[in-house]
């Protein structure tokens, strides 16, 4: 094991680094800009993201969660972007031997480094989203239960969808993404009965041309609405999905980012995992930290869970809203799945 900082960068970092274009690291090893001289009792936050936070996805969200730690719990915070998995467990290292109190690996694709490294740090604490390895200690995980929020999505598209065919990107498969992909589709059993779902997982979630390639794919047999669970690659569905005649319809995730591809995104799951992450962060910061597994769902007073757009008729906006209340009501029953399709 490693408990001390090496003297120069290890080359899988950098030739990480250098192959995505889009990883904040500077010789310091911050990512924010902030400095190194940070007061003892200043709690340090640092958060391993897989991919750019310009993807008004998943790792922005990540972003906006690291700003709220900072604003909210006063916390210095930084971030590395574009983290090979391959790499990880370096990158967790780094921050923990610079005397960062808690680590967090923003993606289930960062639980194999986590655990490993959180038995070399035993007094620095690791978090995983979207995942549900914990090690009773300094190991805690973090997951949205997504199956109501991609519920919606799978209803809206069917509801609108001609062809009564449905296409799905994902990319990996584990525990969370999975859950990610059944919500959607029991949504779209629900909105049509007959609608047909498929569903292709191209192993890469920033590649653009995979992607691309993939939806091509799915909209040569026939399907008309497309979603799916991606960072940076979903801009190779919107443009797939712009070049189809007609243009098809696509659902995003996690923020209102429908001015990306105003001519296809009719709507976003509005999912932010921000206020989540905080409340598990501040237990770290007051002395009630447990290395435990926590679960947050759709709760009634959530707000909607589901973004308006001039493409979405402000008819099935409103019944999207109702579907949703019947889902944190548990009126809707709906089967929470781990299992890879």
């Amino acid at each position: 094991m490693r408990n001390r900082v090496p003297r120069r960068w290890p080359a899988a970092v950098l030739a990480c680094a250098v192959a995505v274009g889009i990883a904040t690291w500077v010789a310091s090893g911050l990512a924010s800009g902030e400095s190194t001289a940070a007061s003892k009792k200043t709690f340090r936050v640092a958060l391993l993201l897989p991919g750019s936070t310009t993807d008004h996805g998943y790792n922005a969200d990540g972003k906006r969660t690291a700003d709220a730690i900072r604003k909210q719990l006063k916390a210095q915070v930084t971030y590395t972007q574009g983290v090979a998995v391959p790499n990880q467990a370096d990158v967790y290292r780094r921050y923990a031997s610079r005397g960062y109190d808690l680590v967090i690996g923003w993606g289930g694709q960062f639980t194999d480094g986590a655990v490993q490294v959180a038995r070399e740090f035993p007094k620095v604490k690791f978090l995983i989203v979207n995942s549900n390895a914990t090690n009773g200690k300094n190991l805690a995980a973090y997951d949205q239960e997504p199956t109501p929020y991609e519920f919606l999505g799978g209803y809206i598209l069917a509801k609108m969808s001609k062809t009564h065919v449905i296409g799905y990107i994902g990319a990996q498969c584990f525990p969370g993404t999975a859950k990610t992909y059944h919500g959607f589709a029991q949504g779209v059993k629900y909105g049509d009965p007959k609608a047909k779902l498929l569903k292709t997982f191209t192993q890469d979630f920033e590649d653009p041309t995979k992607a691309q390639q993939a939806t091509q794919a799915l909209l040569d047999s026939k399907a008309d609405g497309l979603s799916g669970n991606l960072n940076n690659a979903w801009f190779g569905v919107f443009r797939a999905a712009n070049d189809a005649r007609p243009r098809a319809r696509v659902v995003t995730e996690w923020s209102d980012n429908h001015t990306l591809a105003p001519k296809v995104i009719v709507s976003s799951i509005l999912k932010s995992q921000a206020k989540f992450v905080v409340q598990v962060v501040r237990t770290a910061t007051t002395g009630k930290w447990k290395g435990k597994f926590y679960l947050f769902g759709l709760p009634k007073n959530y707000g909607p869970a589901i973004a308006n757009t001039k493409l979405l008729p402000d008819s099935l906006y409103k019944q999207a809203l109702e579907v949703q209340r019947k889902l944190s009501a548990k009126k809707i029953k709906y089967e929470v799945d781990t299992s890879c399709p």
